[in-house]
């Protein structure tokens, strides 16, 4: 019998098609010229060509991206995964309008220095952190900026780890497969640090999304499923 993680019936179906899982959040989009997306690529395909790789649901590198702040998800309507100045029942249309509105108000930078630290995550992901000091205070200065106007403010806002995921995990993986995953991701962190090196994201954009494969600016809100 085969069991499921809890991605299944949530952001994924059994089979490993995407469901409809929407939201908002603020990211920057990861170039598809820079070593970090070519990594992505690289690692994904050594994950299908693992005898596990079946378990996983690889997302298209056109979604690769480093989350800079979670605003909301529709799934998850509650305090405080929410904005704390609009009722958990506010359509999500008037949710992004608002969205739109209060992260005008604050300035983002222009780009963020970062690093690849480690392959992690519960599925599969590039673990980020800032490359130098600036970075960091330039970086945590914005998500407190953004917390302040938007209301919403995660258990996990200063200790939130950044990352760009790039699977995630569908099929509960056995304990001989869990050691073989972590030996592999642990010798293929090593190398891969070296070759991304230190990055620029880029200024952070405002996006939304109707499931875990395309991440949406303002400017492409119609092509959204789910603020009908």
């Amino acid at each position: 019998m085969t069991t499921y993680t809890y991605h299944v019936g949530e952001k994924f179906h059994a089979d490993g098609s995407v469901r409809q899982y929407p939201g908002s959040t603020i990211i920057c989009f990861a170039d598809p010229e820079s070593a970090l997306y070519q990594a992505g690529v690289s690692v994904q395909n050594a994950l299908s060509a693992q005898p596990f790789g079946h378990k996983f649901a690889l997302l298209p590198p056109s979604s690769f991206h480093m989350t800079v702040f979670s605003l909301i998800l529709d799934a998850q309507r509650v305090l405080p995964l929410w904005s704390a100045f609009l009722p958990v029942d506010t359509p999500l249309a008037q949710m992004d309008q608002f969205f739109i509105e209060r992260v005008a108000t604050v300035a983002p930078p222009d780009n963020f220095r970062m690093c690849m630290t480690y392959i992690g995550g519960k599925g599969l992901s590039f673990r980020l952190s800032p490359a130098d000091e600036d970075t960091y205070h330039a970086l945590h200065g914005y998500r407190r900026r953004i917390s302040e106007a938007t209301g919403v403010h995660y258990p996990d806002h200063d200790t939130y780890e950044f990352h760009m995921t790039l699977a995630y995990n569908l099929i509960v993986l056995t304990d001989d497969e869990k050691r073989a995953f972590a030996e592999w991701k642990l010798n293929l962190g090593e190398a891969l640090r070296c070759d991304v090196g230190v990055f620029d994201t880029g200024a952070p954009h405002l996006t939304f999304f109707d499931d875990m494969f395309a991440f949406l600016t303002i400017d492409q809100g119609d092509l959204l499923r789910s603020r009908g």
